[in-house]
């Protein structure tokens, strides 16, 4: 327990200072003085002693089980006081470093035998495994000469995984039909298609699709739901290399590829394919095994969460042989990377065009917003000209690569890393549905 003076001890001694220096040009008041000194020191030290010590509080934080990277979630600070007194409290705690927040300081009344609850807004920037540390709570004395500070140990891990609240969003929209809300496009097309269920005629449904007999006994509008082929498989195989820590919309390129990641294993799975998933670098992190149930998800989730970028040049080669040994079968591989140039970039189309012979390749390219920024700017001098030059090279190159890809059968989508999402989703259902798998 640590004792510190309140502002009113300080104050009060201060003035008793300046008393006792004035009691040297005026004698007469040198009684007076120390009478106010005695009985200062006399209040402190009751004030001190008449205070519940600290076992008199207790402090506990309420973390959420899981948090989401960039998703703001409330923590819960609850302070328990068993002495007999209200206690004036102010209360930091020790968020880990990667956690944004307003709130520096919570203040507030315990009652006597009592609780007090506190909340505060906390924002994760990246995903992993976090620590908390110590609850420092601090408590005026009865009398409001001291305070006492005691930091209560609170240690415990937070864990942080990839946006999971699109994943619920996605859920409640596709059970309404509203999922263009997410830029994700109704696709129609021609061929064999499979009775699903029944469900309620929203504004948009397709009028084909009413099922006159089910609306005639409803007395509503009612169409069918109804599903192309599915137990496809669908491999997402996540680049954590060095150029997927470039940042840009507030997040790592990584982060933005987890987050597309997650969402479409979480579609694909809702379709019935099977989704498998493999991070890689310089070597192979994770391999999930190709499944249909729906605890897949859990599993990749699992598999995602504490992924971190490192900043070794990644080997494609690593990830496809693994693939090739691990699963030989044919299926959509989804590959979300990056590049430099045609030169860094040659072993990484040779491997891919071997693995689409097997298979169906998308390959999604997350690119540098400033980079075009740069290409497009308008050079004020010789330096900014340069760089406009050597990002049009890097672009034509780029474009170069892109080309080969789609030559060798692969589909190909470049897209900013924080609009990701809906066109990959768009074109991994263009695939699925148009049977080109």
């Amino acid at each position: 327990m640590i004792p510190l003076p309140s502002r009113r001890l300080v104050l009060w001694g201060a003035a008793v200072a300046v008393a006792s220096l004035g009691a040297l040009v005026y004698p007469g008041a040198a009684l007076l003085v120390l009478t106010v000194d005695l009985l200062l020191g006399a209040a402190a030290l009751l004030d001190w002693l008449i205070t519940p010590g600290a076992e008199a509080l207790d402090a506990t934080r309420i973390t959420p089980d899981r948090l989401s990277v960039l998703s703001p979630c409330s923590v819960a600070v609850l302070i328990r006081n068993r002495s007999s007194v209200p206690l004036h409290v102010r209360i930091r705690d020790s968020v880990p470093d990667t956690f944004t927040t307003e709130t520096e300081e919570l203040t507030g009344i315990v009652p006597a035998s009592g609780e007090q609850r506190w909340e505060f807004r906390v924002k994760p920037r990246t995903r992993g495994s976090f620590s908390w540390g110590a609850i420092h709570v601090r408590y005026r004395s009865l009398l409001g000469l001291w305070e006492r500070q005691e930091s209560v140990a609170a240690a415990e891990q937070s864990r942080v995984y990839p946006n999971l609240v699109n994943l619920e969003r996605y859920h409640l929209l596709a059970r309404a039909n509203r999922l263009e809300m997410l830029g994700i496009r109704k696709v129609r097309v021609r061929g064999n298609w499979e009775f699903e269920s029944l469900r309620e005629y929203v504004d948009g449904d397709d009028l084909r699709l009413i099922d006159w007999k089910a609306t005639s006994r409803r007395s509503k509008m009612i169409v069918r739901n109804q599903e192309a082929e599915r137990n496809q498989t669908v491999l997402l195989l996540v680049d954590s290399g060095r150029l997927m820590n470039a940042e840009t919309a507030g997040a790592s390129k990584l982060d933005h590829a987890v987050n597309t990641a997650l969402m479409l294993a979480y579609v694909a799975l809702a379709r019935g394919d099977r989704v498998g998933l493999c991070t890689f670098s310089h070597d192979v992190h994770a391999w999930v095994v190709p499944r249909v149930h729906r605890a897949q998800i859990r599993l990749i989730t699992e598999a995602l969460y504490d992924l971190r970028g490192d900043f070794t040049e990644t080997d494609h080669g690593r990830c496809l042989r693994l693939l090739a040994a691990r699963f030989p079968k044919r299926a959509l591989l989804i590959v979300l990377t990056d590049f430099v140039d045609a030169q860094t970039a040659a072993d990484m189309i040779a491997h891919l065009h071997l693995a689409a012979r097997r298979h169906l390749v998308l390959f999604a390219a997350l690119k540098d917003p400033l980079l075009e920024q740069a290409a497009r700017s308008h050079p004020v001098d010789a330096f900014e000209g340069f760089r406009k030059t050597a990002a049009v090279e890097l672009l034509h190159e780029r474009r170069e690569v892109l080309e080969r890809l789609r030559q060798m059968g692969a589909q190909v989508l470049d897209a900013e890393p924080s609009r990701l999402t809906p066109p990959l989703i768009n074109r991994y259902l263009e695939i699925t549905l148009r049977g080109l798998l």
